[in-house]
């Protein structure tokens, strides 16, 4: 999955927080911008391959989607979404494939509640599918699934806990969620959730935080059948750390800008079958990116 991560979730919708009598008054749905489009890009120096004189390895990813708000409850939404991806992964000295660029859609399918006291929870379906393979479901596609809950231990303290995982590409990955978030403040917060988001947050008004974040970066492919090592599967992940400036106009307009250094990782590629693995470390490069939603 993503990347994990970074989820984008709206948060508690003004519905939530009406009176029972504001919510009598005529609100049109529209009046929640409840369809929302955007987009967003993140660009990886070049990270030395640390295996001998093995080159360095260049990561750019581009993504585009749209999402709707649909309610079920006043305290209960689901968000269809469509997102068109792609990205490059290229290394320079690499000895199983040539293809450098790739190609994805995902469709995914939220559940955000807050009917449980002292609860919130979401649940996450995703599928992504190779565009230049859409005719091979069974090959080329990767379902993910998130199960993510977080209760109110006090009024500045929360602790999460949940279920990361995905299936597909010859592998199958299941990761707890666990973690605990603490605003001793209006302006401040501080986020520890594994293994999704790391943060210190500043809020210097309605509009504006800036925050220092860690970033955790994880992708799953599969080439083509016309490499050195046809269909292989690889695996590229890493963590890196920002200072990240972020926008809002709130349920209308996002737009967040962050740089930082990314810390390496690792990157293995196995065959079409899921075996024989090469695997190798990735050293650190400093990146940085960009994301914009709007709301109609």
């Amino acid at each position: 999955m993503k990347k994990l991560y970074k989820l984008l979730i709206f948060g508690l919708f003004p519905l939530l927080l009406l009176s029972d009598e504001e919510a009598s008054m005529p609100y049109s749905y529209w009046d929640f911008h409840p369809l929302h489009i955007g987009g967003n890009m993140i660009r990886i120096g070049g990270a030395p391959v640390e295996s001998g004189d093995s080159g360095h390895l260049y990561f750019r990813k581009n993504n585009a989607y749209v999402n709707l708000l649909v309610p079920i409850t006043r305290h209960s939404y689901l968000f269809p979404r469509i997102e068109f991806n792609n990205f490059t992964l290229d290394w320079n000295q690499n000895p199983k494939f040539k293809e450098t660029h790739f190609y994805y859609a995902q469709f995914g399918l939220m559940f955000f509640t807050t009917e449980l006291d002292n609860w919130r929870w979401i649940l996450r379906a995703d599928y992504n599918l190779d565009l230049e393979h859409f005719g091979h479901p069974a090959e080329y596609g990767l379902f993910s699934l998130l199960v993510w809950g977080k209760y109110e231990l006090h009024k500045k303290w929360h602790y999460h806990v949940g279920v990361l995982g995905s299936v597909g590409l010859e592998g199958a990955r299941v990761y707890p969620i666990i973690g605990i978030d603490f605003a001793p403040n209006k302006r401040w917060m501080f986020e520890a959730i594994f293994p999704i988001t790391y943060s210190i947050q500043y809020k210097l008004d309605k509009n504006w935080h800036f925050s220092i974040k860690g970033r955790p970066l994880k992708k799953r492919f599969r080439v083509g059948s016309h490499e050195p090592q046809p269909r292989s599967v690889f695996n590229y992940s890493t963590i890196g750390t920002e200072f990240n400036i972020h926008y809002e106009q709130f349920l209308w307009l996002e737009i967040e800008v962050y740089a930082g250094y990314d810390f390496g990782g690792n990157f293995y590629i196995k065959n079409q079958f899921g075996r024989n693995g090469l695997y190798t470390e990735v050293g650190g490069a400093p990146y940085a990116g960009a994301s914009l939603d709007y709301g109609f």
